[in-house]
């Protein structure tokens, strides 16, 4: 289907100041937006339900004839969302583009209003938590790994947590959008798990216990703190949850791993177990 002409030449045009103004990301949060760069990650974001507002792209992309070849996600978002389609200048893309190079495509969507509440597991899920991850880059590659290890679930704490950061998106290739999730203060995350009977296990460096020796079948959530500070004591056992304390061994001089490779490690090694468990 052929885009709609050039409709944005000037940087100075009130939509592209918006969307300026939505690369703050507290700006962003406040009026409940996400911006999404690229075909792949536009495209995923659609097929998890968001509402398109605007879609923007270079004009010309859509000619009969185009210079360049169309992608699968290319051609999935123009026939899929044709009615938000808005062609912009070379300019404007580079104006409202994310990073100092653009990706050919720039979409804004209603942020989606993912909560606990909308989380429906299945019987034996796995869950990964990531508690006090701070940099946009781990957490979206941490989606990523949990997308590719299977995971069921990604609950982020606390709350403020932002998994829609642009630069999430980016590293997670959409994985954000496709792996279900939620933002949750640590108290209502643990009394949620519990409430759903969830086991929990937490890396921790200092456990004598070694992920190998750990039962990571049934429902379980594991759990991965922030590079800088670990876990802190707030994912102990208490009179209502268990947490069992597990760690990745490590051979060499290092004590610890980058948080999404740990995520990764913990991720494949529960998968090996259920896989195992079925077999037999």
């Amino acid at each position: 289907m052929p885009l709609p002409r050039l409709l944005l030449s000037s940087t100075s045009n009130p939509t592209v100041k918006h969307l300026v103004k939505m690369r703050d990301n507290r700006a962003r949060r406040r009026a409940g937006r996400v911006l999404v760069d690229g075909w792949r990650e536009t495209q995923r974001a659609i097929e998890a339900g968001l509402d398109p507002i605007g879609i923007y792209v270079v004009a010309g992309r859509g000619d009969a004839a185009p210079t360049h070849p169309q992608s699968d996600a290319e051609r999935f978002v123009t026939e899929s969302a044709a009615g938000a389609l808005v062609e912009v200048s070379p300019a404007v893309m580079q104006k409202i583009a994310y990073g100092q190079s653009e990706r050919g495509v720039v979409a804004e969507f209603a942020a989606p209003e993912w909560g606990l509440s909308e989380l429906q597991l299945p019987d034996a899920g796995l869950v990964l938590i990531l508690d006090q991850i701070e940099k946009p880059g781990n957490i979206g590659a941490a989606f990523r790994c949990a997308d590719a290890a299977g995971a069921d679930a990604v609950i982020l704490c606390p709350a403020a947590a932002d998994r829609f950061n642009p630069n999430a998106i980016r590293n997670s290739l959409g994985a954000v959008f496709s792996v279900p999730s939620a933002t949750a203060d640590e108290p209502h995350a643990k009394a949620w798990l519990a409430e759903h009977g969830y086991r929990i296990c937490a890396a921790r460096v200092e456990s004598s216990r070694p992920l190998w020796q750990a039962d990571l079948t049934g429902r379980l959530a594991m759990v991965i703190g922030s590079e800088a500070h670990g876990l802190g004591d707030h994912w102990q056992s208490d009179d209502d949850v268990t947490v069992d304390a597990i760690r990745i061994p490590m051979a060499g001089n290092v004590d610890s791993l980058n948080a999404s490779v740990s995520a990764a490690v913990l991720l494949y090694e529960a998968q090996r177990q259920r896989q195992a468990a079925r077999s037999n």
